[in-house]
């Protein structure tokens, strides 16, 4: 009996030893949960590697202060443990320092380049407004033609490097760390952003666009040109498609970011489609009026057609009251000197491989220069026949009675010979 009891008292006195033990290890495991939630929180609130260094001497903290639980922590922690819980706070740490390092460089490149980007802007004004001056005087004399090429050619070279040097600096406001993500935290973001706010990050873009657009309206290009410009195009537009959403997310005003992306997209679709459409049909007409043709505006393969149509109309129409010279003279520039001489081998490939010019439109403007070609150079045909005619009828009796007389003469001249 005494056995017994002996033998409950130990058991409850086990039980009220014992609970307080365990009670212990599970507030050990419980607050080294809690504390590694903190700082892993921490390394991802961190705005700056101050901030971050911060946070490792917390985790060299946490470090000491559980290392004598290393062993209950293995077994409550299953099936991580303690070493994977601290390596996975250390590897969290290492990316994000990487990040600020990373961050910290491209801030500092993109601080020369937003200034070179300022030259060139400031650059390409100034031989814009000399264009616009120079446009005005392009017919009167050649010294003003050249010096308006050169003038273009310089504008061509600043945006081409304008450009290059905007894409970079998109690329580097954004790094790849950050482009991966769907969407940008607020933490992101405080990551990304410049100290200052710098609204010009977007202005540049759309001042790069539009000096682009201006350019297409001003010049007039060839071919592989356009081709250049086209690549440049989808460089700066794939840079934006990566990067821009998320440059508006972070630099545009909260109310205006729908708008701000809005307006960019308008503009490279400005760019691509319209100001280069538009600078292929003006260049093509410009190298009529080259010659002294001058063709209607347009736009558009029909309204092309149309406008070469209606110029050789009249020019058929004008027959007889212009001078023969003169009609000759309009014909061989249009065809000769513009038609067979650039527009067709230069021009209508891109044209027609670009879809904007159909093989059906091209036969068309032959067929009405052959119009053209007949009303001005008709045919002899009837001459011929003339000449036949009066050879036939004047000539052939003639030669007929000279053989008639020959042998006469022969017969002649046999009897006199026999006597």
């Amino acid at each position: 009996m005494k056995n017994h009891f002996l033998t409950i008292f130990v058991s409850v006195l086990f039980i009220f030893i014992g609970n307080p033990l365990a009670q212990s290890d599970y507030e050990i495991v419980q607050n080294f949960k809690t504390k590694y939630r903190e700082i892993n929180q921490n390394l991802k609130d961190a705005a700056s590697l101050n901030e971050l260094n911060a946070v490792s001497e917390k985790i060299d903290q946490l470090k000491q202060e559980f290392a004598q639980h290393k062993d209950l922590l293995d077994k409550s922690l299953y099936p991580d443990n303690y070493a994977k819980f601290f390596e996975n706070l250390d590897t969290a740490y290492v990316m994000k320092q990487d990040a600020f390092t990373t961050i910290d460089e491209l801030q500092t490149e993109v601080v020369v380049l937003e200034q070179e980007v300022e030259d060139l802007n400031i650059r390409n004004k100034q031989i814009i407004v000399m264009i616009d001056e120079l446009e005005t005087l392009r017919m009167r004399d050649k010294k003003n033609i050249v010096e308006l090429e050169n003038l273009i050619e310089d504008l061509r070279n600043s945006l081409r490097q304008r450009d290059r040097l905007v894409v970079e600096l998109m690329d580097k406001l954004i790094p790849p760390i950050m482009r991966e993500k769907a969407t940008l935290s607020a933490e992101d973001k405080r990551i990304v952003r410049r100290k200052e706010y710098n609204e010009a990050v977007l202005q540049n873009v759309k001042l790069s666009i539009k000096d682009n657009i201006r350019f297409l309206e001003a010049t007039s290009l060839n071919p592989d040109d356009i081709k250049t410009i086209k690549e440049q195009q989808e460089q700066f537009s794939d840079t934006w498609k990566a990067v821009g959403p998320k440059l508006v997310d972070v630099y545009a005003d909260k109310k205006n970011k729908a708008d701000e992306l809005k307006e960019i997209d308008s503009l490279f679709i400005h760019w691509y489609y319209q100001s280069i459409d538009y600078n292929v049909w003006k260049s093509i007409r410009n190298e009529f009026r080259a010659h002294s043709i001058i063709l209607n505006e347009c736009n558009y393969g029909d309204e092309f057609v149309h406008s070469v149509k209606l110029f050789i109309e009249d020019e058929i129409k004008n027959l007889g009251v212009k001078s023969e010279e003169a009609s000759e003279k309009t014909y061989v520039s249009f065809t000769d000197s513009t038609w067979f001489a650039t527009i067709k081998p230069m021009w209508m490939p891109y044209l027609i491989e670009g879809g904007l010019f159909t093989v059906e439109e091209k036969d068309e403007v032959e067929a009405s220069i052959e119009d053209w070609k007949s009303e001005l150079y008709p045919s002899k045909l009837w001459l011929y026949i003339l000449i036949w005619f009066a050879i036939v009828i004047i000539l052939l009796p003639a030669i007929i009675l000279l053989i008639r007389r020959r042998k006469k003469s022969q017969l002649e001249f046999r009897d006199i010979a026999n006597e």
